[in-house]
């Protein structure tokens, strides 16, 4: 029999994919140039943190090199270390934290000092170095929903007292915050709504709800301190959580969907691709909790909860920024961050790090990152709180092809699925139906057979090919399928 190939291609759920080159679906993979990557499961390296909910996660380096982890809860913040584990460093005076439902902590390294906001109480800081607990921020900062490091200042977002107005610390002291004294200084917005969150490095955005703005440092001007200017007007970020920078590209969830600016240049990089599914598919009512967090590896990762009876982040959208694709990810986990540790050694005897396994345990492979140490990749909590790197096994693969006429005008007879992949254990599912009108029918799975494909035996005028790679599966590209099939008339 003839054989025809059907790519799963790009994944594009917001366009008509009907004899396309175009994924339905592509969850759980990474996207390459020409095929689909598994993603590697969430693998705990911590114990459960004391008490839940998680709001925030982060990490800082100290002077010698080596890194600290810091989470908050709803009433808590603690550090975390190999040996030490999870440490209660909330402040000695003034009680439990109280972060409101709809906000997280937002973090930001100045120097020596760690800096953690929310809106319901006093910025918060601790030195990594030598610190016990955390303290109230000197100078009498404003309350802020987010902090952000740009230059060689800290820059407090989301006032309390007015959510149209950014404030800066003096140069070079995240603990003087008096306008006028060492170029500290507050800049109020006239439009673009209330200032969500402040994103960059030595060149600054100020993300309003409704505008996005240049912030860029004047060096020698005692007047303005910063230029802004801004670069997009009534469209700006609906999370104080879902903006980041990979470099100076800024990327962030709008209203109607995904964007990245760099410089003057707007790239709306989800429309026609998938903006109308997030849309349909995320939680209303918690879309100003969408987080993001980036990957060492060229991808953006935003967390959503898929509905309103998530209890924790159970969805993710993957943005490949070396190509321009996406893919999807079901992943539970209450807090993403990009972390580096300390390394574990391979001495199994150190009574100081109490969570180092004995070499023939499976745990933690030997070329995991948890043996390296410094190195960033993709952290979160998993749903018993325990902190993880995502380097576990696989997670369960689906990949989609397009529904396609195989033999225009006439129905088509599918005798045998020849996936595109090498996963051993693939699983092949079909789905068929006569019209458009027609209500999608799928069938069962199919295993693979001695000959790498397997035996379906359909018959249709359009078809659409499944596969699926279980949980734990090893395997490293998926591309489409093949398929054996012939004409099989007109009734």
């Amino acid at each position: 029999m003839p054989r025809a190939s059907v790519p799963f291609a790009e994944w594009r759920p917001d366009i008509a994919t009907l004899d396309s080159q175009f994924a339905n679906v592509a969850d759980n993979v990474f996207a390459g140039i020409n095929s689909y990557k598994p993603i590697p499961g969430l693998l705990p390296f911590s114990a459960p943190i004391p008490d839940a909910p998680i709001r925030g996660l982060t990490s800082a380096r100290k002077l010698d090199g080596t890194w600290m982890v810091f989470a908050g809860t709803q009433t808590k913040l603690y550090s975390w270390t190999n040996s030490t584990g999870w440490v209660n460093v909330s402040r000695t005076t003034g009680g439990p934290y109280n972060v409101d439902i709809n906000e997280l902590w937002s973090f930001a390294q100045f120097g020596q000092n760690l800096i953690a906001v929310q809106s319901a109480n006093e910025p918060q800081t601790i030195n990594v170095d030598s610190g016990t607990a955390f303290a109230n921020l000197g100078g009498s900062p404003p309350l802020a929903r987010t902090v952000a490091q740009i230059g060689d200042f800290v820059v407090l977002a989301g006032l309390v007292s007015n959510r149209r107005k950014i404030a800066w610390s003096a140069i070079n002291d995240s603990t003087s915050w008096t306008p006028g004294i060492n170029l500290s200084d507050v800049q109020e917005f006239p439009d673009g709504g209330p200032v969500t969150s402040v994103q960059g490095g030595e060149i600054g955005y100020a993300v309003q709800d409704r505008a996005i703005r240049t912030m860029q440092f004047l060096p020698g001007d005692t007047t303005y301190v910063f230029n802004f200017s801004r670069v997009l007007r009534d469209k700006g970020c609906i999370s104080p959580y879902a903006a980041i920078t990979v470099g100076n590209v800024l990327y962030f969830l709008a209203e109607d969907g995904f964007y990245s600016i760099t410089g003057q240049g707007v790239v709306p990089i989800g429309q026609d691709k998938v903006n109308e599914w997030f849309l349909a598919n995320s939680d209303i009512g918690r879309r100003a909790l969408v987080q993001v967090a980036i990957s060492n590896k060229p991808y953006v990762v935003w967390a959503f909860h898929s509905n309103s009876a998530a209890q924790l982040y159970d969805r993710i959208l993957i943005y490949n920024w070396s190509n321009g694709r996406w893919s999807t990810g079901t992943v539970y986990a209450y807090a993403w961050a990009q972390l580096a540790t300390t390394p574990y050694d391979l001495d199994t005897t150190d009574p100081g790090e109490p969570g180092d396994d004995l070499l023939d345990s499976t745990a933690h492979p030997l070329d995991s990152l948890f043996y390296l140490g410094g190195r960033p990749f993709v952290c979160a909590f998993d749903e018993q709180g325990r902190l993880c790197e995502l380097n576990g096994p696989n997670l369960p693969a689906t990949m989609e092809t397009s529904e396609t006429h195989l033999v225009p005008g006439q129905r088509a007879f599918v005798s045998d699925v020849y996936p595109l992949t090498d996963a051993p254990g693939s699983l092949i599912k079909v789905a068929i139906r006569e019209r458009l009108q027609d209500p999608i029918v799928w069938g069962i799975d199919f295993p693979l057979e001695i000959t790498g494909s397997a035996s379906v035996l359909t018959s249709s005028r359009l078809h659409r090919f499944r596969v699926t790679n279980p949980r734990a599966e090893v395997w490293t590209h998926a591309q489409g399928v093949q398929v054996e099939v012939q004409p099989d008339g007109t009734a």
